[in-house]
């Protein structure tokens, strides 16, 4: 049987590998148990665009779902624009692209062309003020570190000792349910 990881973990996992147990522990409840504004202000975000029905054209593709059986992943892309094969991955408020972020687009780039998409430029969108910023496509060397990022979250054990951050603790959404801290998170 084929195991794929969504494209979120890709991020979650740098922020807090502990953080993608606890999604899958509360993945069936009201978010609005867990989430905090700013998780809730993103989605909101996202949801307005992707069920938007102006942008979702023969220009452009939105919210839509993709694959890459070479990865492994799986996952919904937030804009490719057909015409300028351009892919563009929107965050609420954009001040620090982190690893993460990148680790994400990239999957979305790779499995995107894996689907005969071709993809000649990778941007990530601040909503809030309406900024892009374009970043570099994958190298050789970029895609051997997405890999092993990948492989190390499929092979994580939830149950080994986790590295607990105060600072991204009182940042996490599940701080207030996490039993490896007693912190709660700075949105509560």
């Amino acid at each position: 049987m084929e195991f794929f990881l969504p494209i979120s973990y890709l991020n979650d996992f740098v922020f807090c590998p502990y953080s993608i147990y606890l999604h899958q522990v509360f993945d069936n409840s009201n978010e609005d148990v867990y989430s905090a504004k700013p998780q809730q202000r993103g989605k909101t975000a996202h949801d307005r665009v992707d069920h938007d029905k102006r942008k979702q054209s023969k220009k452009v593709i939105a919210a839509a779902y993709v694959v890459s059986q070479q990865l492994g992943i799986y996952g919904k892309i937030d804009q490719y624009f057909v015409e300028e094969r351009k892919l563009v991955e929107r965050k609420y408020s954009l001040s620090t692209i982190y690893r993460g972020y990148y680790y994400q687009i990239w999957a979305q780039y790779i499995a995107l062309e894996e689907m005969g998409f071709e993809v000649d430029q990778l941007f990530f969108h601040s909503i809030r003020d309406n900024r892009r910023i374009e970043v570099d496509k994958p190298d050789t060397k970029a895609i051997r570190e997405l890999k092993n990022h990948i492989r190390k979250i499929a092979r994580f054990d939830f149950e080994s000792e986790i590295n607990v951050n105060p600072q991204k603790c009182s940042h996490c959404i599940y701080a207030a349910l996490c039993d490896k801290t007693n912190q709660d998170h700075v949105y509560a």
